[in-house]
């Protein structure tokens, strides 16, 4: 319609009539598209037309250039009873091409079963074929002496036992193959080592778990640590942590015990004492583990770190965490914002732009949520 300037009317019709015509000539047969023409020789018309794009050549010269490669390969003829509708599309299996296939003197059926017999996979000879411009007697050649040259699979022995694989060793045993490689990668040992690792994990998952501590057995680790005093978590911690064994780690913390327990001690802050420095922290959303390691890192006092993260975290309210609004006063803004009904970011940000008071803002908002009921 916009290149010769025609009504859709008749750019419609100028298209119905050139479909009537597209019929394809092909070795002297004519058939009602070139899609047809793929399908009777067992061709992938995507397929074809792509390799028509990338040659620049005409249709017929190209599909002349593939079936040059598939000897003895004849269209297949539709008979009567066969005669499909014009709008379906025939199966590809009733179009592949069946032609005998003949290697070092020996006829076959088809390619596949040659294929087959040499066991060899049938797609990657097409394939190979297709993509080499060869003959198929060349691709088969070519992948039966590549399966000759390949190192067979090695086998696998396990506790006097010959396996297939690694695979099958594992499958019997009821244990992942791949974390028994990934293993054997990651610390350098042998196969064998990795399977045992987990074969003995796997036990030990079944078995009810005992723990054995100073010649008395306990039902559990944490068992054993409630009756020392410790906590079981930080002593499970430290033994990944320092890769040494649970004993170790136990011992550790039962010695250290008087050290710890001063570590946890109550924790004040403006004022309020609250029973460890965690739970203080906990309240005002910090994290107590960065209050600690700035505290070593800058040489000064928990209290000095966690002053330090409340002026980030709070800014101006970190002078009264408490917030009084009408004579009110509030934990803090949130609790504030949320009774009332009014954003806490909105609050701060017009704080903050407008150079008033928190309260300021507060009431601001107040007065526009009620100005918005009366309307």
């Amino acid at each position: 319609m916009e290149k010769n300037g025609v009504s859709s009317t008749r750019a419609i019709t100028h298209y119905i009539k050139s479909k009537e015509k597209r019929a394809f000539e092909f070795r002297g047969k004519e058939y009602k598209n070139f899609t047809e023409c793929c399908l009777a020789y067992g061709l992938k018309p995507k397929s074809v037309s792509s390799a028509v794009f990338k040659a620049k050549r005409p249709h017929a010269d190209v599909m002349e250039e593939i079936i040059s490669h598939m000897e003895g390969c004849m269209p297949k003829e539709v008979t009567k009873k066969e005669e499909i509708p014009e709008n379906q599309v025939m199966s590809k299996e009733r179009h592949r091409a069946k032609e005998a296939f003949f290697y070092e003197g020996n006829k076959y059926i088809s390619l596949g079963q040659c294929c087959e017999f040499y066991g060899i996979n049938e797609s990657s000879v097409r394939s190979r074929a297709w993509r080499k411009k060869c003959t198929w007697e060349e691709a088969v050649k070519y992948y039966i002496q590549k399966k000759e040259t390949e190192t067979p699979k090695m086998q696998f022995f396990y506790k006097g036992k010959k396996y297939k694989s690694v695979s099958a060793c594992c499958a019997e045993y009821g244990v992942n193959a791949s974390s028994v490689r990934n293993r054997a990668k990651t610390t350098e040992c042998s196969i064998e080592a990795s399977l045992d690792h987990f074969i003995k994990k796997a036990r030990m998952e079944i078995q009810p778990s005992v723990f054995i501590f100073r010649d008395k057995t306990y039902r559990s680790l944490e068992e054993c640590c409630l009756e020392y005093g410790v906590n079981a978590d930080s002593v499970s911690s430290r033994k990944y942590r320092l890769n040494c064994t649970m004993e170790e780690s136990l011992e550790h913390f039962i010695e250290n015990k008087d050290m710890i327990a001063e570590r946890i001690q109550k924790f004040t802050f403006k004022g309020i004492e609250y029973r460890s420095l965690r739970a203080c922290c906990q309240k005002y959303g910090i994290d107590d583990i960065c209050v600690r390691q700035r505290a070593r890192d800058k040489n000064c006092s928990l209290e000095e770190s966690f002053t330090h993260f409340m002026t980030r975290k709070r800014k101006k309210m970190l002078s009264n965490p408490e917030f009084e609004y009408h004579g009110t006063v509030y934990p803090s803004l949130k609790v504030c914002c949320e009774e009332l009904g009014i954003n806490k970011s909105s609050v701060i940000s017009r704080s903050h732009r407008a150079g008033c008071s928190l309260q300021e803002a507060v009431e601001y908002y107040v007065s526009q949520q009620e100005r918005r009921t009366l309307d």
